[in-house]
Protein backbone atom coordinates (compact mmCIF):
# COMPACT_ATOMS: atom_id res chain seq x y z
CA UNK A 1 0.00 0.00 0.00
CA UNK A 2 1.11 3.71 -0.08
CA UNK A 3 4.26 4.95 2.06
CA UNK A 4 3.41 6.31 5.54
CA UNK A 5 1.63 10.02 5.57
CA UNK A 6 1.16 11.66 8.60
CA UNK A 7 0.55 15.04 6.51
CA UNK A 8 -3.27 15.42 8.64
CA UNK A 9 -1.76 14.70 11.90
CA UNK A 10 -1.70 17.78 14.13
CA UNK A 11 1.89 17.55 15.78
CA UNK A 12 3.59 16.88 12.20
CA UNK A 13 2.09 20.71 11.13
CA UNK A 14 5.16 21.48 12.50
CA UNK A 15 6.82 19.03 10.38
CA UNK A 16 6.81 21.25 7.24
CA UNK A 17 9.38 20.91 4.70
CA UNK A 18 9.69 24.71 4.08
CA UNK A 19 9.00 26.13 7.76
CA UNK A 20 10.46 29.55 6.68
CA UNK A 21 12.08 31.89 9.84
CA UNK A 22 8.58 30.42 11.90
CA UNK A 23 9.64 29.58 15.22
CA UNK A 24 7.62 26.40 16.57
CA UNK A 25 8.63 26.25 20.40
CA UNK A 26 8.07 29.14 23.00
CA UNK A 27 9.72 32.56 22.30
CA UNK A 28 13.52 32.92 22.21
CA UNK A 29 15.21 35.21 24.53
CA UNK A 30 14.05 36.90 27.17
CA UNK A 31 15.37 40.10 28.47
CA UNK A 32 17.10 39.38 31.82
CA UNK A 33 16.89 42.03 34.77
CA UNK A 34 19.62 40.35 36.12
CA UNK A 35 22.30 43.48 36.30
CA UNK A 36 25.64 43.71 38.03
CA UNK A 37 25.62 46.36 40.42
CA UNK A 38 28.26 48.49 40.95
CA UNK A 39 30.54 47.41 43.97
CA UNK A 40 29.93 49.62 46.99
CA UNK A 41 31.20 53.00 46.98
CA UNK A 42 33.21 52.81 50.27
CA UNK A 43 36.50 53.92 48.33
CA UNK A 44 34.72 57.56 48.02
CA UNK A 45 34.79 58.07 51.87
CA UNK A 46 37.60 55.67 52.84
CA UNK A 47 40.38 58.63 52.94
CA UNK A 48 38.76 61.46 54.16
CA UNK A 49 37.30 59.91 56.95
CA UNK A 50 40.74 58.27 58.38
CA UNK A 51 42.46 61.41 57.84
CA UNK A 52 40.06 63.29 60.46
CA UNK A 53 40.09 60.46 62.96
CA UNK A 54 44.38 60.66 63.00
CA UNK A 55 44.20 63.53 65.24
CA UNK A 56 41.59 62.17 67.59
CA UNK A 57 42.31 60.64 70.84
CA UNK A 58 40.76 57.77 72.75
CA UNK A 59 38.10 55.55 72.30
CA UNK A 60 34.80 57.05 69.46
CA UNK A 61 31.73 56.86 70.09
CA UNK A 62 29.47 54.33 69.22
CA UNK A 63 27.87 56.79 66.55
CA UNK A 64 31.18 58.05 65.15
CA UNK A 65 30.30 58.43 61.27
CA UNK A 66 33.64 56.71 60.81
CA UNK A 67 32.91 54.07 63.42
CA UNK A 68 29.13 53.20 61.73
CA UNK A 69 30.80 53.30 58.10
CA UNK A 70 33.47 50.39 59.34
CA UNK A 71 30.43 47.92 60.57
CA UNK A 72 28.63 48.78 57.28
CA UNK A 73 31.54 47.88 55.45
CA UNK A 74 32.40 44.72 56.86
CA UNK A 75 29.03 43.61 56.62
CA UNK A 76 28.99 44.54 52.59
CA UNK A 77 32.45 42.48 52.53
CA UNK A 78 30.91 39.55 53.95
CA UNK A 79 27.31 40.20 51.86
CA UNK A 80 25.71 40.79 54.67
CA UNK A 81 23.44 43.24 53.92
CA UNK A 82 20.84 43.11 55.95
CA UNK A 83 23.10 43.56 59.23
CA UNK A 84 25.12 46.87 56.83
CA UNK A 85 20.93 48.37 57.19
CA UNK A 86 21.42 49.61 60.85
CA UNK A 87 24.87 51.48 60.66
CA UNK A 88 24.54 53.26 57.44
CA UNK A 89 20.87 54.87 58.52
CA UNK A 90 22.45 55.90 61.87
CA UNK A 91 24.97 57.19 59.46
CA UNK A 92 22.80 59.28 57.38
CA UNK A 93 21.04 60.47 60.79
CA UNK A 94 24.84 61.85 61.89
CA UNK A 95 25.49 62.82 58.53
CA UNK A 96 22.53 63.46 56.06
CA UNK A 97 25.11 65.16 53.85
CA UNK A 98 27.06 62.28 52.87
CA UNK A 99 26.57 61.26 49.44
CA UNK A 100 28.72 58.27 49.82
CA UNK A 101 26.28 57.01 52.75
CA UNK A 102 23.23 56.86 50.83
CA UNK A 103 24.73 55.51 47.98
CA UNK A 104 25.96 52.36 49.96
CA UNK A 105 22.28 52.32 51.77
CA UNK A 106 20.92 51.91 48.37
CA UNK A 107 23.59 49.32 47.43
CA UNK A 108 22.27 47.15 50.08
CA UNK A 109 18.59 47.66 49.44
CA UNK A 110 19.21 46.85 46.08
CA UNK A 111 21.06 43.69 47.31
CA UNK A 112 18.28 42.67 49.09
CA UNK A 113 15.93 43.26 46.39
CA UNK A 114 14.19 46.30 48.65
CA UNK A 115 13.79 48.57 45.40
CA UNK A 116 11.42 51.43 46.46
CA UNK A 117 14.40 51.91 49.80
CA UNK A 118 16.81 51.35 47.09
CA UNK A 119 15.67 54.08 44.59
CA UNK A 120 14.97 56.45 47.61
CA UNK A 121 18.52 56.17 48.76
CA UNK A 122 20.30 56.78 45.57
CA UNK A 123 18.08 59.26 44.92
CA UNK A 124 18.88 61.17 48.28
CA UNK A 125 22.87 60.66 47.52
CA UNK A 126 21.59 62.25 43.72
CA UNK A 127 20.23 65.24 45.61
CA UNK A 128 23.49 66.00 47.32
CA UNK A 129 26.06 64.88 44.40
CA UNK A 130 24.05 65.23 41.17
CA UNK A 131 27.56 64.02 38.68
CA UNK A 132 28.15 61.21 41.06
CA UNK A 133 27.81 58.75 37.92
CA UNK A 134 27.63 55.41 39.70
CA UNK A 135 24.64 56.46 41.45
CA UNK A 136 22.62 56.81 38.07
CA UNK A 137 23.83 53.72 36.88
CA UNK A 138 22.73 51.71 40.34
CA UNK A 139 19.56 53.85 40.29
CA UNK A 140 18.29 52.66 36.76
CA UNK A 141 18.92 49.28 37.94
CA UNK A 142 16.99 49.64 40.50
CA UNK A 143 14.07 51.09 38.32
CA UNK A 144 14.72 48.39 35.78
CA UNK A 145 14.10 46.06 38.30
CA UNK A 146 10.78 47.61 39.14
CA UNK A 147 9.29 48.17 35.78
CA UNK A 148 10.24 51.44 35.82
CA UNK A 149 11.89 51.68 31.97
CA UNK A 150 11.57 55.43 30.97
CA UNK A 151 13.13 56.50 34.69
CA UNK A 152 15.64 53.90 33.74
CA UNK A 153 16.61 55.24 30.73
CA UNK A 154 16.89 58.99 32.02
CA UNK A 155 19.14 57.68 34.79
CA UNK A 156 21.75 56.28 31.92
CA UNK A 157 21.09 59.10 30.01
CA UNK A 158 22.13 61.48 32.92
CA UNK A 159 25.23 58.97 33.22
CA UNK A 160 26.42 58.82 30.27
CA UNK A 161 26.42 62.58 29.63
CA UNK A 162 28.63 62.26 32.46
CA UNK A 163 30.84 59.54 30.90
CA UNK A 164 30.24 58.92 27.43
CA UNK A 165 32.47 56.66 26.90
CA UNK A 166 31.98 54.35 29.64
CA UNK A 167 31.27 50.88 27.69
CA UNK A 168 28.69 49.97 30.72
CA UNK A 169 26.34 52.78 30.38
CA UNK A 170 25.82 52.42 27.02
CA UNK A 171 24.90 48.51 27.93
CA UNK A 172 22.18 49.44 30.35
CA UNK A 173 20.70 51.96 28.11
CA UNK A 174 20.38 49.17 25.33
CA UNK A 175 18.59 46.75 28.34
CA UNK A 176 15.97 49.85 29.11
CA UNK A 177 15.47 50.00 25.43
CA UNK A 178 14.87 46.74 24.79
CA UNK A 179 12.73 46.39 27.72
CA UNK A 180 10.26 49.33 26.27
CA UNK A 181 10.90 47.45 23.02
CA UNK A 182 12.81 50.19 21.43
CA UNK A 183 15.20 47.76 18.99
CA UNK A 184 16.04 50.31 17.00
CA UNK A 185 17.80 52.73 20.12
CA UNK A 186 18.86 48.78 21.66
CA UNK A 187 21.06 47.94 18.74
CA UNK A 188 22.45 51.59 18.68
CA UNK A 189 23.82 51.19 22.24
CA UNK A 190 24.62 47.65 22.13
CA UNK A 191 27.07 48.80 19.32
CA UNK A 192 28.49 51.47 20.67
CA UNK A 193 29.15 49.18 24.60
CA UNK A 194 30.79 46.57 22.16
CA UNK A 195 33.02 49.46 20.38
CA UNK A 196 34.27 51.08 23.03
CA UNK A 197 35.01 47.87 25.23
CA UNK A 198 35.03 45.08 22.36
CA UNK A 199 36.00 42.72 24.86
CA UNK A 200 32.42 42.89 26.44
CA UNK A 201 30.84 39.56 25.88
CA UNK A 202 27.44 40.82 27.43
CA UNK A 203 27.24 43.65 24.65
CA UNK A 204 27.77 41.54 21.74
CA UNK A 205 25.47 38.69 23.13
CA UNK A 206 22.65 41.20 23.61
CA UNK A 207 23.06 43.38 20.59
CA UNK A 208 22.71 39.66 18.88
CA UNK A 209 19.54 39.27 20.58
CA UNK A 210 18.08 42.18 19.45
CA UNK A 211 19.09 41.47 15.98
CA UNK A 212 17.56 38.23 16.32
CA UNK A 213 14.44 39.96 17.47
CA UNK A 214 14.10 42.20 14.21
CA UNK A 215 14.99 39.41 12.10
CA UNK A 216 18.30 40.16 11.53
CA UNK A 217 19.62 37.15 10.99
CA UNK A 218 22.60 37.67 9.64
CA UNK A 219 24.01 40.27 11.51
CA UNK A 220 22.89 38.20 15.04
CA UNK A 221 24.65 35.60 13.43
CA UNK A 222 27.76 37.20 14.01
CA UNK A 223 27.03 39.40 16.92
CA UNK A 224 26.41 35.84 18.46
CA UNK A 225 29.92 34.29 16.86
CA UNK A 226 31.70 37.21 18.43
CA UNK A 227 29.69 36.74 21.59
CA UNK A 228 30.99 33.27 21.78
CA UNK A 229 34.64 34.09 20.90
CA UNK A 230 34.76 35.96 24.43
CA UNK A 231 32.79 33.65 26.08
CA UNK A 232 32.90 30.00 24.53
CA UNK A 233 31.24 28.50 27.68
CA UNK A 234 28.07 30.54 27.41
CA UNK A 235 25.16 28.25 26.27
CA UNK A 236 22.85 31.47 26.14
CA UNK A 237 24.72 32.36 22.85
CA UNK A 238 25.08 28.85 21.00
CA UNK A 239 20.87 29.14 22.12
CA UNK A 240 21.06 32.25 20.00
CA UNK A 241 23.35 31.29 17.13
CA UNK A 242 21.40 28.69 16.58
CA UNK A 243 18.43 30.56 16.65
CA UNK A 244 19.96 32.95 14.21
CA UNK A 245 20.97 29.66 11.85
CA UNK A 246 17.35 28.80 11.80
CA UNK A 247 16.08 31.83 10.91
CA UNK A 248 18.60 32.19 8.13
CA UNK A 249 17.24 28.68 7.11
CA UNK A 250 20.85 27.00 7.78
CA UNK A 251 18.82 24.39 9.65
CA UNK A 252 22.29 22.22 9.48
CA UNK A 253 24.05 24.57 10.85
CA UNK A 254 21.76 25.30 13.99
CA UNK A 255 21.36 21.54 15.06
CA UNK A 256 25.35 21.12 16.46
CA UNK A 257 24.74 24.99 18.26
CA UNK A 258 21.32 23.72 19.61
CA UNK A 259 23.33 20.20 20.82
CA UNK A 260 25.81 22.61 22.55
CA UNK A 261 23.42 24.54 24.37
CA UNK A 262 21.85 21.46 25.39
CA UNK A 263 24.54 20.06 26.59
CA UNK A 264 24.76 23.03 29.36
CA UNK A 265 20.96 22.58 29.77
CA UNK A 266 19.65 19.62 29.89
CA UNK A 267 16.32 20.13 31.67
CA UNK A 268 15.41 22.43 28.67
CA UNK A 269 12.66 19.40 27.39
CA UNK A 270 11.07 22.77 25.37
CA UNK A 271 13.90 23.27 23.65
CA UNK A 272 14.98 19.57 23.14
CA UNK A 273 12.08 18.83 21.42
CA UNK A 274 12.47 21.75 18.95
CA UNK A 275 15.45 20.51 17.92
CA UNK A 276 13.97 16.97 17.34
CA UNK A 277 11.31 19.06 15.08
CA UNK A 278 14.12 20.33 12.80
CA UNK A 279 15.86 16.76 12.60
CA UNK A 280 12.29 15.39 11.88
CA UNK A 281 12.09 18.07 9.07
CA UNK A 282 15.78 16.90 7.80
CA UNK A 283 14.98 13.85 8.02
CA UNK A 284 17.16 12.46 10.87
CA UNK A 285 14.77 10.51 12.35
CA UNK A 286 16.99 8.14 14.25
CA UNK A 287 18.35 11.56 16.14
CA UNK A 288 14.74 13.09 16.60
CA UNK A 289 13.93 9.38 18.01
CA UNK A 290 16.62 10.20 20.65
CA UNK A 291 15.82 13.26 21.13
CA UNK A 292 12.21 12.74 22.11
CA UNK A 293 12.82 9.55 23.77
CA UNK A 294 15.06 11.49 26.44
CA UNK A 295 12.48 13.94 26.67
CA UNK A 296 9.67 11.19 27.35
CA UNK A 297 11.70 9.50 29.80
CA UNK A 298 11.85 12.75 31.84
CA UNK A 299 8.59 13.21 31.50
CA UNK A 300 6.06 11.27 29.74
CA UNK A 301 2.86 13.50 30.20
CA UNK A 302 4.49 16.34 28.22
CA UNK A 303 2.13 17.36 25.44
CA UNK A 304 2.85 16.24 21.75
CA UNK A 305 5.70 13.61 22.89
CA UNK A 306 3.89 10.62 22.34
CA UNK A 307 2.31 11.74 19.59
CA UNK A 308 5.79 12.35 17.72
CA UNK A 309 7.25 9.29 18.88
CA UNK A 310 4.60 7.81 17.07
CA UNK A 311 5.19 9.50 13.92
CA UNK A 312 9.02 9.42 14.38
CA UNK A 313 9.19 5.62 15.07
CA UNK A 314 6.54 5.00 12.28
CA UNK A 315 8.98 6.63 9.85
CA UNK A 316 11.55 4.49 10.98
CA UNK A 317 9.24 1.44 10.70
CA UNK A 318 9.55 0.62 14.35
CA UNK A 319 5.63 -0.04 14.06
CA UNK A 320 5.04 -1.60 17.56
CA UNK A 321 6.46 1.25 19.07
CA UNK A 322 4.67 3.69 16.89
CA UNK A 323 1.13 1.85 17.06
CA UNK A 324 2.07 2.43 21.44
CA UNK A 325 2.88 5.76 21.33
CA UNK A 326 -0.27 6.76 19.19
CA UNK A 327 -2.40 4.68 22.02
CA UNK A 328 -0.59 6.63 24.49
CA UNK A 329 -1.24 9.86 22.77
CA UNK A 330 -4.91 9.15 22.00
CA UNK A 331 -5.32 8.23 25.73
CA UNK A 332 -4.09 11.57 26.86
CA UNK A 333 -5.96 14.09 24.30
CA UNK A 334 -9.39 14.95 25.85
CA UNK A 335 -12.88 14.44 23.83
CA UNK A 336 -13.44 17.81 24.27
CA UNK A 337 -14.29 20.02 20.90
CA UNK A 338 -11.60 21.97 20.69
CA UNK A 339 -9.34 18.57 20.84
CA UNK A 340 -11.49 16.72 17.86
CA UNK A 341 -8.94 17.87 14.83
CA UNK A 342 -5.67 16.13 16.97
CA UNK A 343 -8.09 12.90 17.93
CA UNK A 344 -8.67 12.72 14.44
CA UNK A 345 -5.14 13.10 13.43
CA UNK A 346 -4.21 10.69 16.56
CA UNK A 347 -6.40 7.93 15.38
CA UNK A 348 -5.73 8.14 11.39
CA UNK A 349 -2.01 7.90 12.08
CA UNK A 350 -3.02 4.80 14.48
CA UNK A 351 -4.83 3.45 11.95
CA UNK A 352 -1.81 3.79 9.19
CA UNK A 353 0.51 2.01 11.51
CA UNK A 354 -2.07 -0.33 12.29
CA UNK A 355 -2.78 -1.33 7.93
CA UNK A 356 1.67 -1.10 7.98
CA UNK A 357 1.30 -3.90 10.68
CA UNK A 358 -1.29 -6.04 8.54
CA UNK A 359 -3.80 -5.41 11.25
CA UNK A 360 -6.09 -4.68 8.66
CA UNK A 361 -9.90 -4.94 11.03
CA UNK A 362 -7.69 -3.00 13.85
CA UNK A 363 -7.17 -0.50 10.83
CA UNK A 364 -10.26 -0.27 9.82
CA UNK A 365 -11.85 0.43 13.63
CA UNK A 366 -9.38 3.84 13.97
CA UNK A 367 -10.16 5.23 10.15
CA UNK A 368 -13.35 5.22 11.01
CA UNK A 369 -12.95 6.56 14.13
CA UNK A 370 -11.32 9.15 12.23
CA UNK A 371 -14.07 9.76 9.87
CA UNK A 372 -16.65 10.12 12.50
CA UNK A 373 -14.65 13.00 13.76
CA UNK A 374 -13.66 14.34 11.23
CA UNK A 375 -15.75 13.72 7.86
CA UNK A 376 -14.10 15.08 5.35
CA UNK A 377 -10.44 13.80 6.65
CA UNK A 378 -9.85 12.27 2.66
CA UNK A 379 -6.43 10.42 4.05
CA UNK A 380 -8.68 8.83 6.42
CA UNK A 381 -11.46 8.13 3.80
CA UNK A 382 -8.27 6.29 1.64
CA UNK A 383 -6.63 4.35 4.28
CA UNK A 384 -10.61 2.98 5.18
CA UNK A 385 -10.83 1.97 1.54
CA UNK A 386 -7.48 0.40 1.36
CA UNK A 387 -7.79 -1.86 4.51
CA UNK A 388 -11.44 -2.67 3.08
CA UNK A 389 -9.71 -4.05 -0.10
CA UNK A 390 -6.74 -5.66 1.90
CA UNK A 391 -9.33 -7.24 4.14
CA UNK A 392 -10.98 -8.73 0.86
CA UNK A 393 -14.60 -6.91 1.20
CA UNK A 394 -14.78 -5.96 -1.86
CA UNK A 395 -18.34 -5.42 -1.93
CA UNK A 396 -17.68 -2.51 0.35
CA UNK A 397 -14.44 -0.99 -0.85
CA UNK A 398 -15.74 -0.38 -4.26
CA UNK A 399 -17.78 2.54 -3.52
CA UNK A 400 -15.23 4.28 -1.97
CA UNK A 401 -13.04 3.01 -4.39
CA UNK A 402 -15.37 4.50 -7.05
CA UNK A 403 -16.09 8.27 -4.83
CA UNK A 404 -12.18 8.75 -4.78
CA UNK A 405 -11.81 7.81 -8.66
CA UNK A 406 -14.46 10.51 -9.26
CA UNK A 407 -11.37 13.00 -8.05
CA UNK A 408 -9.84 14.29 -11.37
CA UNK A 409 -6.50 14.49 -9.25
CA UNK A 410 -6.74 10.91 -8.29
CA UNK A 411 -3.71 9.06 -9.00
CA UNK A 412 -3.01 6.28 -11.46
CA UNK A 413 -3.45 3.41 -8.48
CA UNK A 414 -6.65 4.40 -7.43
CA UNK A 415 -7.93 2.83 -10.75
CA UNK A 416 -5.97 -0.18 -10.86
CA UNK A 417 -7.46 -0.72 -7.19
CA UNK A 418 -11.18 -0.22 -8.17
CA UNK A 419 -10.70 -2.58 -11.32
CA UNK A 420 -9.21 -5.06 -9.01
CA UNK A 421 -12.39 -4.83 -6.91
CA UNK A 422 -14.78 -5.21 -9.82
CA UNK A 423 -12.48 -7.74 -10.96
CA UNK A 424 -13.05 -9.74 -7.45
CA UNK A 425 -16.49 -9.31 -7.70
CA UNK A 426 -16.72 -10.75 -11.33
CA UNK A 427 -18.44 -7.22 -12.47
CA UNK A 428 -16.41 -7.58 -15.98
CA UNK A 429 -16.66 -4.32 -18.03
CA UNK A 430 -16.41 -2.17 -15.04
CA UNK A 431 -13.37 -3.95 -14.25
CA UNK A 432 -11.72 -3.59 -17.74
CA UNK A 433 -13.03 0.27 -17.73
CA UNK A 434 -10.88 0.73 -14.76
CA UNK A 435 -7.98 -1.36 -15.92
CA UNK A 436 -7.71 0.81 -18.99
CA UNK A 437 -8.16 4.25 -18.00
CA UNK A 438 -5.11 2.79 -15.05
CA UNK A 439 -2.96 2.23 -18.17
CA UNK A 440 -4.15 5.70 -20.11
CA UNK A 441 -2.98 7.12 -17.12
CA UNK A 442 0.02 5.38 -15.52
CA UNK A 443 2.07 5.72 -19.02
CA UNK A 444 5.01 3.91 -17.19
CA UNK A 445 4.49 5.26 -13.93
CA UNK A 446 4.20 1.66 -11.98
CA UNK A 447 5.25 -1.11 -14.38
CA UNK A 448 4.46 -4.01 -12.50
CA UNK A 449 0.94 -2.64 -11.87
CA UNK A 450 0.70 -1.67 -15.74
CA UNK A 451 1.78 -5.57 -16.67
CA UNK A 452 -0.94 -7.35 -14.43
CA UNK A 453 -3.14 -4.59 -15.81
CA UNK A 454 -2.56 -5.51 -19.09
CA UNK A 455 -2.76 -9.14 -18.49
CA UNK A 456 -6.45 -8.95 -16.77
CA UNK A 457 -7.48 -7.04 -19.28
CA UNK A 458 -6.66 -9.44 -22.35
CA UNK A 459 -8.23 -12.19 -20.28
CA UNK A 460 -11.58 -10.03 -19.49
CA UNK A 461 -12.17 -9.13 -22.82
CA UNK A 462 -12.07 -12.97 -23.62
CA UNK A 463 -14.35 -13.24 -21.17
CA UNK A 464 -16.40 -10.88 -22.56
CA UNK A 465 -16.28 -12.54 -26.23
CA UNK A 466 -17.93 -16.05 -25.08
Amino acid sequence: MSSYSLDTHTVTKLLKKHPGNQRVVAPLLSWGLEIALLAPFVSLIAAPLSAQTKARTGPRPADDVSTLLQAAEQALDRKDYAAAIAPLKKAAQVEPANAAVWFNLGFAFSELAAYPDAVAAYQKALEIQPDLFEAHLNLSAAYLKLGRYPEAQGELEKAIKLKPDHARAHLELGRALALEKNFEGAEKEFGEASRLDPKLAAAHLELAEVLLDEKKFGGAKSAFEAALELDPKSSQSQLGLALALEGAGKYEEAIPHYAAYLAANSGDLGRRVHLAVIEMNLGKNQEARDELQFVYEKDPKMPGVAAMLGDVNAWLKRLPEAERFYREALAATPDASDATPRRAGLHRALAQTLLDEEKFSDAETEFRAALKLDPENLEAFKGLASALYLEKRYADAVSMFEAESRDPSAPPLTFFVLASCYDHLHVIPKALAAYEKFLALSNGQNPDHEWQAQQRAKLLKRELRK
